[in-house]
């Protein structure tokens, strides 16, 4: 085809369904080499699309924009609130443009190992954390520091 194909699925709803039905959809099409640019239709605020389809690029690297952020699921040997810590440092995220990879790991006992290929990441255990980059400890923060001490390692980075 001697034009750019546009790409997306069209009403796919709400974010909690349409980002997944986008996602598959899109991710097929590019998988197969279908489609130059992408369009994200959510019913939602705008925003909520292009973050959606910035990120259906990122985890088929194809382009490198912003943070990536890796979590643990909140298993019993998470000893802090990991969903609002995670979700926090989500928001914080969204207004840096480099591409770096930041862990925000529920328990000291796995998170390190999980997380080795972050490029900054915090393991939490019970009112601390260990901060560490590129899978070295920095130092250990206390509870109430953690999303601003993880804040001002990943604007060093």
């Amino acid at each position: 085809i001697p034009y750019p194909l546009h790409i997306g699925i069209t009403e796919a709803g709400t974010p909690r369904t349409g980002i997944i039905r986008s996602a598959v959809g899109i991710s097929t099409l590019l998988y197969l080499g279908i489609g130059d640019t992408i369009r994200v239709s959510l019913t939602a605020h705008p925003r909520e699309e292009v973050i959606a389809g910035y990120e259906i690029l990122k985890s088929l690297n194809l382009r490198q924009h912003g943070p990536i952020l890796v979590s643990c699921p909140s298993c019993g040997r998470a000893e802090v609130d990991i969903v609002k810590l995670a979700e926090t440092v989500e928001e914080q995220l969204i207004k840096i443009s480099k591409p770096i990879k930041v862990a925000v790991m529920g328990c000291v006992v796995n998170g390190p190992g999980e997380a080795k290929d972050a490029d900054v990441g915090i393991a939490c255990g019970k009112a601390k954390a260990v901060l560490f980059k590129k899978g070295k400890k920095i130092k250990t923060i206390k509870e109430r520091g953690f999303v601003t001490a993880l804040m001002r390692e990943v604007e060093r980075f």
